[in-house]
């Protein structure tokens, strides 16, 4: 998706580039455009193609920027003749903003230290904390000159675990500690050392003698004993235990796929998110556990037919 640049040269000594502002379509954009001095020809910037204010480069003082537009990247003209478009950085940062990283001020260190993309999942929170986030991010790239995205990245049907005991931010399990990860829904305080979990169909599905990872590994239990809707558990492999981890089960060391495949991979609850980001105009929407091409056409389609009723 091209955009143009449009060069005013207001004073023997500045360069004003004047962005076309671009609208927020999907996928975001983000090329870059090279501006430089007039009169210091040896360093070149890169000015990020989504900033809805004009960056401007003066050559004043050495040719350093005084602009409030943000420059990403610089460069020596030795290394743009040698390698071309090359020289910029391709490799794009994307940050996911959680509860330390929400502030104006965090995010706006996140952008200086080189944030292209603004992760916000839908694991945590609710549309009101995420809408501010959103509207934190456009803020920072109209009044700062910024060129940060929006990535949306949707729950999905993966099973994971719900919060923890006392709302705690994370739990240590130890090993041979029994703890129970249970399909009930606790309307009082969750008893210590019990883990609630988003699918029905858990505690019907392992049997004793699987192997429970967490997050891919990072602890691990054995499944000892089937009580109802509790499945116990011991702990073989000590770790930190954080809130909405994904949960795999294993079976004579194979993965045991089968209730994922019948899982859908945008569940009713994605739904809802997915408005929620057409409706704030994030950049992009991130879809895990996809099954088939199918998926992303069917949920293009919907983008495209929810978007146009805005």
């Amino acid at each position: 998706m091209a955009q143009f640049l449009n060069l005013h040269f207001s004073s023997p000594t500045t360069i004003s580039p004047l962005l076309n502002r671009p609208r927020r379509l999907f996928p975001c954009p983000l090329l870059q455009f090279l501006t430089r001095t007039r009169s210091a020809p040896s360093r070149i910037y890169a000015v990020s193609d989504l900033s809805e204010t004009a960056a401007v480069v003066s050559s004043g003082n050495g040719g350093m920027p005084v602009s409030p537009g943000i420059l990403v990247d610089a460069v020596t003209e030795a290394e743009l003749k040698e390698n071309g478009f090359r020289s910029t950085r391709r490799t794009k940062l994307v940050c996911t903003i959680g509860t330390s990283t929400c502030g104006v001020d965090q995010i706006e260190a996140l952008a200086v230290g080189g944030m292209n993309v603004a992760r916000i999942n839908m694991c945590h929170g609710d549309h009101a904390w995420h809408r501010e986030v959103v509207r934190r991010v456009r803020r920072l790239n109209e009044e700062k000159g910024f060129a940060v995205a929006v990535m949306m990245d949707t729950e999905g049907s993966e099973i994971h675990m719900g919060d923890l005991p006392a709302d705690a931010p994370s739990a240590k399990a130890e090993d041979g500690e029994i703890w129970t990860f249970s399909v009930r829904h606790f309307n009082s305080p969750i008893p210590d050392r019990t883990i609630s979990v988003n699918y029905e169909g858990f505690a019907e599905d392992v049997r004793p003698g699987d192997e429970l990872l967490v997050d891919g590994g990072m602890v691990r239990f054995d499944v000892i004993e089937k009580l109802g809707p509790d499945v116990k558990c011991r702990c073989t492999d000590p770790g930190l235990l954080l809130p909405r981890a994904n949960l795999t089960f294993w079976r004579d060391g194979n993965l045991v796929r089968e209730r994922n495949a019948m899982l859908p991979t945008i569940s009713s609850k994605d739904w809802l998110d997915i408005d929620f980001g057409i409706a704030e105009g994030v950049d992009f929407i991130a879809v895990s556990f996809v099954k088939s091409a199918e998926v992303i056409h069917h949920l293009k389609s919907y983008i495209a037919a929810r978007s146009r009723k805005r």
